[in-house]
């Protein structure tokens, strides 16, 4: 049940930051045109591309480490793990 509260968290905090840095991206370039500016769409474009490629690197590291974590935690020699099989009792 912890697990599923973190994974919303961690869901909620990704969509999230991706939206505002869209929209925020949006709004910056609506502000730069009304000033009389020429805007040059490729500049624009690319600054897009990089900043959604640091907001998915992020996202991407984020991730990667939750993979790392899990596989750490569950592993077969956990010292959980090691007495498991010994203390059946029953037939061996």
């Amino acid at each position: 049940m912890a697990f599923y509260s973190v994974n919303k968290m961690l869901l909620i905090f990704i969509f999230s930051s991706m939206a505002v840095i869209s929209i925020q991206s949006i709004i910056e370039i609506a502000y730069a045109a009304e000033g009389g500016e020429s805007v040059v769409r490729r500049v624009e474009i690319w600054g897009l591309f990089y900043r959604m490629m640091v907001a998915a690197f992020i996202v991407g590291a984020v991730v990667q480490g939750l993979n790392v974590y899990i596989s750490w935690r569950f592993r077969e020699s956990h010292p959980r793990f090691k007495n498991l099989n010994n203390s059946s009792g029953g037939n061996a």
